[in-house]
């Protein structure tokens, strides 16, 4: 879902005005600290202070994460097997690339 908005003042600072349905939708926007990464030349990414989970961790990864996340818990009939030819190339891609088939990975591991 997309929200419109527009750049405004309020006092000395700048903000961004986004229309009420945001905060009706995601009440979580509604107040409270906000933090703002810009990901893309013309692209922001914004986050509620309290939805920064790890400051090391990537916010575009993380964000990327949890709408992978959001979307197979509401479309769920979007989801399906994994074929061959989803897999065809990755030999390619993955040429050079060295590692241990064999390697067990502990309960630790997380992604970068």
């Amino acid at each position: 879902m997309s929200y419109t908005g527009r750049a405004a003042r309020t006092g000395n600072s700048r903000a961004i005005r986004l229309e009420s349905a945001l905060f009706t939708s995601h009440p979580e926007f509604a107040e409270g600290e906000m933090e703002a990464d810009v990901i893309a030349p013309g692209c922001l990414l914004i986050r509620t202070r309290a939805h920064v989970e790890d400051e090391s961790r990537d916010p575009v990864f993380s964000a990327y994460l949890a709408f992978l996340e959001a979307q197979l818990a509401d479309r769920p009939e979007l989801l399906r097997p994994l074929t061959t030819q989803d897999v065809a190339g990755l030999d390619k891609l993955l040429d050079g690339v060295e590692y241990d088939e064999d390697e067990t990975l502990d309960d630790g591991f997380e992604l970068p």
